[in-house]
């Protein structure tokens, strides 16, 4: 279902990104076409929408990518990470919380 969110919110974000594109290149091609009735501010300010678009085209992308996953799965897939780094500091800490656990467990026993 996650991946299903993920995909659906990738794709949004690709089609509107790909039509800002094709509405920024359909304005570029009339500014070009326009040829000698352009002036120099023209083409500074043509360069100026370039970068502005540039870049608000790469923050979005980011921040859908690193939201669209909900707070616990990003919690697994960190630990799941650090597991396969430090396995010998994994199996030390489940070892204390088994013992932890095996100890409050006996106390309330008796």
């Amino acid at each position: 279902m996650a991946s299903d969110i993920t995909e659906k919110l990738r794709d949004d974000l690709y089609q509107k990104t790909r039509s800002e594109l094709n509405t920024f290149l359909d304005e570029t091609n009339a500014l070009l076409a326009a040829g000698d009735a352009l002036n120099e501010d023209r083409t500074s300010q043509a360069h100026e929408r370039l970068k502005d678009f540039l870049a608000r085209g790469t923050s979005p992308v980011l921040d859908v990518e690193l939201n669209a996953q909900p707070t616990l799965t990003r919690a697994v897939n960190s630990t799941k990470s650090y597991v396969t780094a430090h396995p010998w500091a994994a199996v030390g800490v489940a070892a204390s919380l088994g013992l932890v656990a095996s100890l409050l467990l006996k106390r309330n026993r008796d």
